[in-house]
């Protein structure tokens, strides 16, 4: 029996404008009807999780910054993790220039040092905003202890500034791009997989007990957990490559789920 469902949130059950298909939230809501524990497992703030996803009006786990937090329901901490703190400044500063836009997030805010009216339109579209900070680098590992890094730029360019991070700091990071034309850098050994790997072990579930839907590279990582893996349709070709199915949206992937357990597992008399 798939016992945990797992969902992104951008690009995923959220389309552009931040639009969240109701037929998507009703589904769910079934799903969870029927004893099956929800999670979403997102890049963005454990806050914006907590918010977007309120309307569903029910119980779920939340990974937010791409595993680098796990809450309960009940907001209970299960997991965190963060940077070197010798490494942070010098990691900055590598990922600022003419390029990019590069931002840095605690566990409840992003920090931007100028808010461009590019950037303001960027943070419209994308439902998020940001704390202008000009003395970002003065205030790294002093009042500012971020767990995420993120630059946006050229494919070209986030892939070679990539190689440099993981060759300067090959320990200690994890990088991928995690929606098109954006390099997240998070803490070593983190990601959604093994996030989502712990918060099986705290349920007593194997992999092959959960289903999870995503569209995007950073979601590679717990389509590698399950045989119950669904690519949303607008995805890359690279990232369906690694999920086991593909759908248009979250409802046929919560359809395909309840239809296997009500094939596959019959109730105790």
């Amino acid at each position: 029996m798939i016992k945990m469902f797992v969902s992104d949130i951008d690009g995923t059950i959220m389309g552009h404008g931040g639009v969240i298909d109701e037929q998507d939230l009703l589904a769910l809501r079934q799903l969870a009807s029927e004893g099956v524990v929800l999670c979403f497992a997102s890049g963005r703030l454990d806050n914006e999780i907590a918010s977007l996803m309120k309307d569903i009006a029910t119980d779920f786990h939340r990974i937010s910054v791409n595993g680098v937090f796990i809450y309960t329901p009940t907001n209970e901490l299960l997991f965190s993790a963060a940077f070197e703190p010798s490494i942070l400044k010098d990691l900055v500063q590598i990922t600022q220039g003419s390029k990019f836009i590069r931002y840095v997030s605690d566990e409840h805010n992003y920090y931007i040092e100028e808010k461009t009216p590019f950037v303001l339109e960027l943070e419209e579209k994308a439902t998020m905003t940001s704390i202008e900070m000009p003395s970002l680098i003065d205030e790294i590992g002093v009042s500012l202890h971020p767990n995420k890094i993120s630059v946006g730029g050229e494919e070209e360019d986030l892939l070679d500034l990539q190689k440099q991070i993981e060759q300067r700091f090959p320990k200690y990071v994890n990088t991928f791009i995690s929606a098109k034309n954006c390099l997240d850098i998070v803490p070593a050994n983190v990601d959604k997989g093994s996030s989502i790997s712990l918060l099986l072990a705290q349920h007593s579930l194997a992999p092959h007990e959960m289903a999870c839907v995503g569209d995007s590279y950073n979601d590679i990582s717990m389509f590698k957990l399950t045989p119950y893996s669904f690519a949303m349709e607008i995805a890359d070709a690279e990232v369906k490559q690694h999920a086991a199915h593909v759908v248009t949206s979250v409802k046929e992937a919560v359809e395909y789920v309840r239809k296997y357990n009500k094939e596959n597992f019959t109730p105790q008399a």
